[in-house]
């Protein structure tokens, strides 16, 4: 199945109709687009409007065929493309794609919008890592101008470091919850407003979803508590569109879950019984790249 939005309007290309009540899917994703264009801002980089859309910034490059290298100019209008695979459609709740770095909110089986986000750190070079872990969860509260309650591991990170540990940090600019917080039943996953913009479509949080101020006010008011929202750890998706064509998304393990990713790629084919329907070549190409994209690896029809 393919969807296709242009800023956030949901149009769905299978089946030319609107509306349609999605079912819950285990391996099989949905492959959607959106194509917009964006005006370039002073000090906007390839990078920074990457992750404002969740698109990687070499695909910006390419699309407008421009010099990755070379200084944006204000008021530059860049063409932008979205192509992701989501990995479960739901009637109603939240679905966060942890190796892709976005969240796809979804209301009376339609996508509502999809929006890119900061998660957890790795462990790597020493670190202790903060990895977002996958499951299942509810929307148990939200607040605005929360107070941030420093957790205890984290006053162990800032004592580590020499910094001042502190409890608390009131609402403000300085606090890293932002104007608004939404409170997750997994035990310390919060999902809220960032002052570091920097930190999106990037795994750079202790654990928490970030998201970036533009994107949270309207996400905010758009949840309830009680909604349903599972965070799903996939590096490799696949999407089976209706003529069956067949397209396969890989991004990097990050977490280093995944002990053999060629092997992962085989499970989930197999699954949606269509391994004899692609061209391995290809598949083994979309697992070198690992480019976070969708890739269409369909055997050629003979």
């Amino acid at each position: 199945m393919i969807l296709r939005y242009r800023t956030f309007l949901v149009l769905l290309i299978a089946g030319l109709v609107t509306g349609v009540l999605f079912p819950s899917l285990a391996a099989a994703g949905l492959l959607f687009e959106q194509k917009t264009s964006y005006r370039t801002a002073p000090r906007d980089t390839l990078s920074s409007i990457g992750a404002r859309f969740g698109v990687d910034w070499r695909s910006i490059a390419e699309e407008n065929r421009i010099d990755p290298d070379a200084p944006l100019r204000a008021g530059q209008r860049l063409r932008i493309t979205l192509r992701k695979i989501i990995p479960r459609a739901v009637q109603r709740g939240i679905i966060i794609d942890i190796p892709g770095r976005m969240l796809y909110l979804f209301d009376r089986g339609t996508l509502d919008r999809a929006i890119p986000v900061g998660l957890g750190a790795p462990k790597g070079n020493g670190q202790r890592g903060w990895e977002t872990p996958a499951g299942r969860f509810t929307i148990v509260g939200k607040r605005t101008s929360p107070t941030w309650l420093v957790p205890k591991s984290i006053q162990e990170e800032m004592r580590r470091e020499g910094a001042v540990v502190k409890e608390s940090l009131p609402p403000g600019p300085k606090s890293p919850l932002g104007r608004y917080a939404v409170r997750t039943s997994i035990p310390g996953i919060v999902i809220h407003e960032t002052t570091d913009p920097s930190t999106i479509y990037a795994f750079m949080s202790h654990g928490c979803v970030r998201v970036l101020p533009e994107h949270m006010g309207r996400l905010y008011r758009s949840v309830r508590a009680g909604m349903p929202g599972e965070l799903i750890y996939r590096p490799v998706k696949v999407a089976v569109l209706r003529d069956g064509r067949v397209f396969m998304e890989v991004h990097r393990d990050i977490y280093g879950k995944i002990k053999d990713m060629r092997a992962e790629a085989r499970r989930v084919l197999q699954e949606q019984s269509v391994l004899k329907s692609v061209d391995w070549a290809r598949v083994e190409q979309a697992l070198k790249q690992q480019a976070g994209v969708p890739v269409e690896v369909s055997a050629a029809p003979r």
